[in-house]
């Protein structure tokens, strides 16, 4: 019966998570090419890292319906741990780059339009993917982190040793998470003194406005980040526990609810954006021809919140 609905599970998350994804990745191009802007940039590179995931979903219910018949093999089963690990660091960095970029904006809003934007771009996003790919093919780069007593059947602490996953936890996750902790609180704090300032400062008005903007933003970001925690962190914690214990048995629960629960994150993500953005929920409901009176506006009245690479942002959900 678990077998069951794993397989109905994870072929309804391989029909959602990549045709959502696919939408906000078209909707999102087509803005950039009205108006370049780095946050879009990096959103599209968000969709693409759970488009990926999405896709390895797919192979995942072919092998729940084969009853794995895909796991006999070792090699093949840490390269489909690999390929779904590669974009799940993928899009936990991308969070950490989208909170670091929103932080500058709100710390520096003088000095940041002045700043240099394509080149740390790209830069960033090259750096990302070899550590996502290079963190997340570790076991078939390194060989002594693989299981010498492979049973046939496809789990992390059964294809990898236990010191992946610490790497993986304490590498990646961990530090990450903390850091868009730090930033979130302080860019908290600087709402909170802006929000008086503006209170008993008006000739500051359009400068705090375009502040408040960054940080209305930032709800979005935020949200993305509670998915992440919430989706990825119990099979995070429950692989920890399973390595670092030795009588205790969740390798079963890792490997179908919990892993399962993280996949979701990647259909988690795009309904944010749809739902808490205005520029690219526009622009969806235009490719999708389903625009509500009153509820969405056309994409005309949004180009002005549209950012570019001189330092532009798009308008924040519910500004």
């Amino acid at each position: 019966m678990v077998n069951i609905l794993c397989t109905v599970l994870h072929s309804l998350l391989s029909c959602l998570i990549p045709p959502a994804n696919l939408l906000v990745i078209v909707a999102v191009y087509q803005l950039m090419r009205k108006q370049p802007g780095t946050s879009y940039i990096y959103i599209l590179n968000l969709a693409t890292a759970d488009l990926l995931v999405g896709v390895m979903c797919i192979s995942e219910a072919l092998d729940d319906i084969l009853d794995g018949d895909f796991d006999r093999s070792k090699s093949f089963c840490l390269l489909r741990i690999s390929m779904s690990m590669t974009p799940c660091i993928g899009s936990i960095l991308t969070l950490l780059l989208i909170s670091l970029d929103r932080y500058l904006a709100v710390r520096l809003p003088l000095s940041y339009p002045t700043l240099p934007k394509k080149m740390p771009v790209v830069l960033s996003l090259t750096v990302l993917w070899m550590l996502s790919f290079l963190f997340g093919h570790l076991p078939l780069i390194f060989p002594s982190l693989q299981q010498s007593n492979y049973t046939g059947y496809c789990g992390l602490l059964y294809a990898a040793k236990s010191e992946y996953l610490y790497t993986i936890c304490f590498g990646i996750f961990a530090p990450s998470l903390l850091v868009l902790v730090c930033l979130h609180v302080s860019v908290g704090s600087i709402a909170y003194l802006q929000h008086k300032r503006l209170q008993h400062a008006c000739a500051q008005a359009g400068s705090l406005r375009s502040r408040l903007r960054h940080f209305k933003a930032l709800r979005t970001v935020l949200i993305v980040i509670i998915g992440f925690s919430l989706s990825w962190g119990p099979y995070l914690v429950g692989g920890t526990v399973q390595a670092a214990c030795s009588s205790c048995n969740l390798s079963d629960p890792l490997k179908d609810a919990l892993f399962l629960l993280g996949e979701t994150n990647s259909l988690i993500n795009p309904l944010v954006y749809a739902l808490h953005s205005k520029d690219i929920r526009s622009h969806l409901a235009k490719l999708l021809k389903c625009r509500a009176k009153g509820r969405v506006k056309p994409l005309a009245s949004n180009v002005r919140t549209v950012g570019s690479w001189d330092g532009g942002w798009p308008e924040a959900p519910g500004s």
